[in-house]
């Protein structure tokens, strides 16, 4: 059985080392970064996003247990935000190491997720997801996310 629980100190650092990592990767697959300084805009991004690490006000991170003090299997990380009176949640990240997958995990992780959300009195959760990401999107999908606006883009020459 799958269980979230608080991120501890001790893990924080290998989170942050493979968030910065993927988060790179992921922008530079994806066309919006470009390779040479992908690993420093994305070291910056996060630190601006969790400057005091796990104790950064209004976010929640969780590592994806196999068991209550089984092994970790990924983690999830959401923020609270408010926009026009209404408080939600924005998840920043999710991942399931790969000898984890297709195990169940994440969805979950989601649904324990949302029960934290409820608790917090949040009214929603958002996400981003890659679009080339098609198995995320189906996993989202299948658990209730609908889209509700694309980012295009258009890469130009120097010409």
């Amino acid at each position: 059985m799958t269980f979230l629980s608080a991120m501890r100190d001790t893990f924080y650092p290998q989170f942050f080392d493979q968030l910065v990592s993927d988060y790179a990767r992921e922008n530079v697959s994806s066309g919006r970064w470009q390779q040479e300084n992908a690993l420093t805009r994305s070291q910056g991004e996060i630190t601006r996003l969790l400057p005091q690490g796990l104790a950064t006000p209004d976010n929640y991170l969780f590592e994806i247990r196999t068991e209550a003090d089984g092994e970790t299997a990924g983690y999830i990380w959401f923020a609270v935000s408010e926009r026009q009176g209404e408080r939600s949640a924005f998840i920043y990240e999710v991942s399931v190491f790969p000898q984890f997958r297709r195990q169940g995990h994440a969805r979950a992780a989601f649904l324990q997720l949302e029960e934290k959300v409820r608790g917090l009195g949040l009214t929603s959760v958002g996400l981003n997801v890659f679009y080339k990401n098609s198995a995320a999107q189906a996993l989202y999908s299948s658990l209730g996310y609908a889209p509700t606006n694309l980012t295009m883009v258009k890469a130009l020459s120097a010409e």
